[in-house]
């Protein structure tokens, strides 16, 4: 059977491109009206009548549409980096933001879908996770090929803990080396890790830290059994 492409909804495309382009177009113009006030206390008289004195109408246009090509260039690296998922009879991929994982449908035993999706092992490893996109239409994806019915519930949720000490030091290595491929971007050494972790029997989901940052908790399975985990 053909695999089912799951991927941002239109409507959540759309609402986040008009969204980006309403922010673009005022701090563009906002930035057109601090500048021109800023040249006006130089007596700056303009490029060819172009910001010649505050609220000029040609300058404000053109940091106005310099917002807007901004708020595009955003939507579309957004999107871009979004999670997209590949489900078919034989495997699920996950890709986002340059990473990737597949697993095979026969390694699946259960499943977690809320903030992110989760693939386990018949002892609980996890085999993916992800930042859920559209989690409808992954929901009855999986279902309709075969998969187990996803869970609201995800396995072990009190026994996750931002306490790195509960690590042996060569998890402690390889969690601080994760968590610096997260700063810079890496996401894809961060999924590397993220695995050899879950070979060593160590669990980490990354959870949201204010606005921009990121928290990293572990659990640990115990007794932890082998589980094989897909490149």
């Amino acid at each position: 059977m053909n695999a089912t492409t799951v991927s941002l909804s239109t409507r959540r495309r759309l609402a986040l491109g008009l969204s980006l382009l309403v922010i673009g177009v005022l701090l563009g113009a906002l930035f057109g009206l601090l500048a021109e006030f800023i040249l006006s206390l130089f007596d700056f008289q303009g490029i060819l009548g172009v910001g010649a004195h505050v609220g000029e109408a040609r300058g404000l246009a053109l940091t106005a549409a310099l917002g807007t090509l901004i708020a595009i260039v955003g939507t579309g690296t957004l999107i871009a980096e979004s999670m997209r998922a590949e489900i078919s009879d034989d495997d699920v991929l996950l890709t986002w933001k340059g990473a990737s994982v597949r697993v095979r449908m026969e390694l699946v035993s259960s499943i977690y879908l809320g903030e992110d999706i989760v693939l386990y092992s018949k002892s609980g490893t996890e085999l993916a996770r992800a930042r859920a996109i559209n989690p409808q239409a992954l929901r009855s994806s999986l279902i309709h090929h075969g998969y187990p019915t996803p869970s609201h519930t995800e396995q072990g949720e009190g026994e996750f803990t931002d306490d790195i000490e509960i690590l042996d030091d060569d998890a402690k290595r390889i969690a601080a080396a994760r968590t610096k491929a997260l700063k810079t971007g890496n996401t894809d050494i961060a999924e590397i890790l993220r695995r050899q972790l879950a070979s060593m029997g160590v669990m980490s989901r990354d959870l949201k830290a204010g606005r921009m940052g990121l928290r990293t908790e572990f659990r640990k399975l115990d007794p932890f059994r082998s589980a094989a985990v897909t490149a």
